[in-house]
């Protein structure tokens, strides 16, 4: 579509020819190195320069035609940002092949020429923002730096939020089968000069899974030029501990064969620091037990391997095929914890300490596979698309842990000691069939899906208090998760007039199994839901719309989350999963306005049944504390959210995110004797980014961004005044070949703050510092042939209309 005016002149001065003309010019457009040159500009002149009589743009192989001509003498011209404009006389009796044409590069015509940078755009209707970064001057550092200047997405700690909840991740409209973790690697590792448009969607359409609440649909840009392109980029971090990372992508286009491939390699080490506090107390549930108080260390040393290959090949008009594969391959990741402690009886007089050593030794792979076939059909647009996908995924995990306690004088008293052996295999394997049809002039799309889980997990444990180590089955399990997902949609989507509709239905049915075998737990689940939605898009003017949006819903529990298995931080403070998890239900009703293409406002309810969160209970009785994959009875938010985004100059672009919430929960109080609780808060969050542009080249550019959160929770947890700021600077050179970046992240050390649960005979809190003060340190150098862009030249350009 970018080359598309292009096109339309060409077309447009080829409709004035002559009729009866019928000769043709013909040739091709190379650069020095013989590469072709796409979107190359010629134009026909007569002898005098006085009239455009013609015009075309070269193919992507750098060929190009112009036909119906009469016999007489022509100038030619071939141009190309960049790159000095050529000319040519034609003396025309018959067809005639002018051969090869080569354009040399032109430094003082970039110096010469004002021109502007494309902009990002944004694109707003109910439930979906596309925020359009390609080639632009924001697509600089990784996909997960670009997340944070995208309007919407917030990122809280190393996690991906939209509206305070977790999206599932698409890459060019298909799901990534990997954990929160897993993503964040992938995206620090993959470049964001190759992202297209980043997709924020709160309320996704039929064709989506019932389980994607809300999408974060990461498109990829494609070559739009035939030759090979390269580059390499290396990125350093500093703050308690040095952090590395290296990446190298390569593209190939020809006529048949659009190729990307792309590895990462990411030796880190963090530190994480924790304090803790939590008060037991009496059976009264009102007076103090006993006081705990710890230090907690984290160093995690981890060398992360990141590949992916992705191809687009034609086999004719009508059949085409995608191919894409993925591996994750992190071995030897180790955590080293420590925790030092103090408790305290209820008058503060020191009782006892003690100290804990715990070392976890992890290896991951996660490998993906991804073929689709996509067969045009008749000649009013039918399309046929045919996916599948297979996913394996292994974790083998090995946890020491010993404790030593002691009298306030230092004597020791006793200690416990323990490790566990835990291995987990998951398959997963979907299929899904899709059909697009023009239907009531309109277009309807309606697709089967299978999706299967099979996983089986296995933990061993070990006592080894007595030097010897002794099997524990009470605390050993045997864990199998099976569940197949049989789906189907039918969308339709049509335009009247000033309005556009968007109506879709989904129905899927579940089958469940989880098996704890030593537990003796087994959790069935069967049924069938319908997942309806709907989206109307009204058109008052030509700079105001409105558009209202809504869906329903499922959250299913995620394997890791059923896992019974049990993480421990220190004999008393462990981390438990819950195999009778149950699927959460979700309502989302939202109401938009846009202004001008650069204000969009939001009204937005969500309701979620059976919500899925970790809430953290201590036992009073037993002195422990343990973190549950819980169901909430419910969930419930509300908010009013504002956006601007536009060019406040020419060079000074700035988006402004605000959102005023409220947030409102009630879950089963286990280790009370009041049966429920209820959180409920009043909130403020503001998003702002700001690049400027400060060399007349646009070869210099700072980026200020700031994120603010006053007050909100997550399950029984409470976070409050959440702040951060960051600063970068980027310099381009060699013919905007290479960059340099430099910034710091989190400026004034902010963006920790104390993480609370307290609520009847509950009170624990803790203060996790993490490394998110960061000097960050990159270069990137592109190779090959980096001109895959359109040869458009502007030497005027009103901003505010860019965005639309």
């Amino acid at each position: 579509m970018k080359c598309f005016p292009l096109f339309f002149i060409a077309f447009s001065l080829s409709a004035i020819s002559l009729i009866g003309q019928n000769k043709t010019i013909t040739g091709s457009v190379l650069d020095q190195n013989n590469v072709p040159l796409a979107f190359a500009t010629v134009l026909l002149y007569d002898s005098d320069y006085e009239d455009v009589l013609k015009g075309a743009v070269t193919e992507e192989d750098g060929t190009f035609s112009i036909s119906d001509l009469e016999e007489k003498t022509y100038r030619i011209t071939f141009s190309f940002m960049g790159f000095s404009t050529e000319e040519k006389t034609v003396q025309l009796t018959s067809d005639t092949d002018l051969g090869t044409i080569t354009l040399s590069e032109d430094p003082q015509s970039l110096e010469t020429t004002v021109i502007n940078a494309k902009l990002p755009t944004i694109q707003k209707t109910a439930g979906k923002l596309i925020f359009n970064v390609e080639n632009t001057s924001l697509s600089t550092g990784s996909t997960f730096d670009l997340l944070k200047r995208t309007p919407g997405v917030l990122i809280i700690g190393e996690e991906i939020k939209i509206k305070f909840s977790t999206p599932t991740i698409f890459i060019n409209g298909r799901r990534v089968y990997l954990s929160s973790a897993e993503v964040v690697t992938l995206l620090q590792n993959t470049d964001a000069s190759a992202i297209k448009s980043v997709e924020v969607i709160t309320n996704p359409g039929a064709s989506y899974d019932a389980e994607s609440g809300s999408v974060l649909n990461i498109v990829m840009s494609k070559a739009i030029s035939v030759g090979y392109k390269g580059s390499v980029s290396g990125r350093y971090e500093q703050a308690v501990f040095p952090k590395y990372s290296a990446t190298t992508s390569h593209s190939y286009k020809n006529k048949w064969l659009n190729f990307f491939g792309s590895y990462s390699f990411s030796p880190r080490k963090e530190f994480k620091e924790d304090e803790n506090f939590t008060r037991f107390f009496n059976e009264d549930e009102l007076t103090t037990k006993s006081i705990w108080e710890s230090d907690f260390t984290r160093t995690t040393r981890s060398n992360a391997h990141q590949a992916n290959i992705s191809a687009d090949i034609t086999l004719d008009k009508k059949n085409s095929l995608n191919f894409t594969s993925s591996l994750l391959f992190s071995p030897d990741k180790t955590f080293h914890n420590t925790v030092e402690a103090e408790i305290f009886s209820n008058l503060r007089s020191l009782d006892s300490t003690f100290s804990t050593r715990s070392n976890l030794e992890n290896n991951t792979s996660n490998v993906s596979f991804s073929l689709g076939h996509t067969l045009q059909v008749g000649e009013e647009g039918a399309t046929v698309t045919t996916t599948a996908n297979y996913i394996r995924y292994r974790n083998d995990q090995i946890q020491e842990v010993a404790t030593n306690y002691f009298l306030p004088d230092g004597t020791l008293t006793r200690n416990n000691s323990f490790f566990t052996d835990a291995l987990q295999n998951t398959n997963i394997f979907t299929g899904q069939l899709d059909l697009t049809t023009p239907f009531l002039n309109g277009s309807l799309k309606t697709g089967l899906k299978y999706s299967s889980i099979d996983t089986e997990s296995a933990l061993d444990f070990f006592d080894t208090d007595t030097g010897n180590s002794m099997f524990n089955m009470s605390l050993s399990d045997n864990f199998i998760y099976k569940e197949s997902i049989y789906a189907g949609f039918a969308e339709f989507m049509k335009e009247l007039g000033k309005f556009s509709i968007h109506l879709g239905v989904r129905g899927e049915y579940t089958d469940v199994l989880g098996d704890s075998r030593f537990l003796g737990l087994l959790n069935t689940q069967v049924y069938f839901e319908l997942f309806p939605s709907a989206t109307i898009d009204f058109a008052i003017n030509d700079t105001n719309a409105i558009s209202a949006s809504y869906s329903r819903k499922i959250t299913r529990p995620r394997y890791q989350s059923l896992n019974p298995f049990l993480y421990f931080i220190n004999e008393n403070n462990f981390n438990a999963g819950n195999p009778n998890l149950m699927p959460a239900i979700t309502n989302r009703i939202q109401l938009s306005l846009t202004h001008k293409g650069n204000w969009f406002f939001d009204l937005y309810y969500e309701g979620v049944d059976d919500e899925l969160a970790s809430l953290t209970f201590q036992d009073n009785v037993n002195s422990t504390l343990r973190s549950n994959e819980s169901n909430l009875i419910r969930g419930y938010q509300y908010s009013f959210d504002a956006t601007y985004a536009n060019y406040i100059k020419n060079w000074w672009y700035l988006t402004v995110t605000t959102s005023n919430y409220y947030l409102n929960n009630e879950f089963f109080a286990l280790e009370s004797s009041q049966e429920t609780f209820s959180f409920d808060t009043y909130g403020f969050f503001a998003q702002m980014f700001s690049r400027l542009t400060v060399s007349k080249q646009q070869s210099i550019s700072s980026d200020v961004s700031l994120v603010y959160i006053s007050d909100f929770f997550t399950g029984s947890s409470r976070y409050q005044n959440q702040l951060n700021v960051s600063l970068s600077f980027r310099k381009s050179f060699w013919n905007d070949r290479a960059s340099v970046t430099i910034g710091v992240d989190d400026i004034f050390d902010t963006n920790n703050v104390e993480v609370t649960s307290i609520y009847l005979n509950q009170d624990n809190r803790y203060f996790a510092r993490v490394e998110s003060r960061l000097f960050r340190a990159g270069f990137t150098y592109n190779f090959g042939n980096s001109r895959l862009q359109e040869n458009i030249r502007t030497l005027e350009v009103d901003e505010k209309d860019r965005l639309e």
